[in-house]
């Protein structure tokens, strides 16, 4: 089966969460040797992170097509 339009767009946008998170992990990897981890910036590059991640691991799932055809609710009454 594949992909509608909607599964096209969130896979779209898992991809480019992707793209942010590798983004933010090489700014992070500039930015903690010089300011070190309590400063707010190394912080907040580290959640960005993680979010940007858990984002694109979860739209990732969404866009899925699916694994069989769904019949029509009102078949059958």
């Amino acid at each position: 089966m594949k992909r509608s339009f909607g599964k096209k767009v969130a896979f779209g946008f898992s991809v480019l969460s992707y793209a942010g998170s590798i983004a933010a992990m090489v700014l992070f990897a500039f930015v903690f040797p010089q300011r070190g981890a309590a400063d707010p910036v190394a912080a907040s590059l580290l959640a960005t992170i993680f979010f940007l991640a858990s984002c694109g691991v979860v739209l990732y799932f969404i866009s899925q097509p699916p694994r069989y055809e769904l019949q029509p609710w009102d078949q059958g009454q």
